[in-house]
């Protein structure tokens, strides 16, 4: 259900475009009526009550007061009984919106903007990857539609902001991914890892036909078809390559000390009866820089950006002319009466 007051803000857009159309036809007369209801708009937002103003741009009490309550939510009631406590958390969140209204009114002196064309094309996105569920998620979550909307919109804005004004500027030498790897080296390794093949069954007598089978020459792919009740048996039990630690033991040491085209004894566990055969064995090794270029090159990204993002976000708030009202009554609801 839309709010009064967004009710109340789309007739009176409506009302406007109507009255736009209108003065073509009426002149003067309706220039000065049309005068009146804008006066009286102006009246409203006015006596509006805010907590703060950047630029003379408002943030208005009632949406502090509303991200106030849905952060309070996600704090325990030790804390919120903390007058210390919520008077710190207060002024974060408030600081909070302060931020993004100097990223907003960057964007505009930048003309940075999001159509209803790639909105409509983020949502597309979202859901692809939701499916079905996408819609009911709004039901399920009480998330009102059109907020959500505008809110995603908004951070569509400032995603384009930030790699406009930030992510762009940013540059990584040859020097920088040398020097990276030369001092990370030593975390790339690419781990021992052997191509297995298993066969599953659920009593011993099964497995000991099975391994016989084995011994008398006929093909692991065939008998691990045919009898094995693990998920891969349609791939004649072929479970990829794998490294330590992945399988449980005792399986993860039997397969650990085959040697390559060996068929392993029978081996239990909690899944049943197993008998593994190693394909191939890759070792252990140093990855070389052509490797691991892409996943250096991404993690300096990642630390310039945070730096570049703290940094300019400053710079922007240093001249920014910023206003708290002090004097304003906030709803406190965690406190005792």
């Amino acid at each position: 259900m839309i709010p009064a007051r967004q009710r109340s803000a789309f007739f009176s857009i409506a009302v406007k475009s109507g009255r736009g159309r209108l003065l073509r036809r009426c002149g003067m007369a309706c220039l000065f009526f049309c005068s009146l209801i804008v006066a009286c708009d102006q009246i409203n937002n006015f006596s509006r009550p805010y907590v703060a103003t950047v630029n003379g741009s408002k943030i208005y009490l009632d949406d502090y007061q509303a991200l106030l309550g849905k952060k309070m939510q996600m704090v325990s009631k030790d804390l919120l009984s903390q007058p210390d406590y919520m008077q710190r958390f207060e002024e974060e969140v408030l600081d909070g919106m302060i931020a993004e209204k100097i990223m907003e009114l960057r964007a505009t002196e930048l003309n940075i903007s999001v159509s209803n064309a790639e909105l409509e094309e983020k949502i597309k996105e979202i859901r692809r990857d939701y499916g079905e569920d996408f819609t009911g998620l709004f039901a399920q979550e009480n998330i009102n539609y059109d907020k959500w909307k505008e809110k995603f919109k908004k951070e569509i804005l400032l995603q384009k902001l930030i790699s406009a004004d930030v992510n762009s500027k940013i540059k990584i030498s040859e020097a920088e991914i040398r020097d990276y790897f030369e001092k990370h080296r030593h975390t790339f390794k690419s781990d021992l890892s052997v191509r297995v093949s298993q066969i599953v069954v659920r009593d011993m007598s099964t497995a000991e036909r099975a391994l016989e089978r084995l011994r008398s020459g006929e093909e692991f792919a065939k008998v691990a078809s045919e009898v094995s009740i693990s998920p891969e048996a349609g791939k004649g039990g072929d479970l990829g390559f794998i490294t330590r630690w992945m399988m449980p033991e005792p399986l993860d040491k039997t397969i650990f000390e085959i040697p390559v085209n060996q068929i392993s004894p029978i081996v239990q566990s909690s899944y049943g009866f197993h008998i593994f055969k190693v394909m191939e064995i890759h070792p252990a090794r140093e990855k070389s820089l052509s490797d691991v270029r892409e996943d250096i090159v991404a993690d300096i990204r990642l630390q310039k950006e945070e730096s570049a993002f703290a940094e300019w976000l400053d710079a922007l708030k240093k001249k920014a002319v910023i206003k708290k009202e002090t004097n304003m009554k906030i709803k406190r609801p965690y406190q005792k009466k």
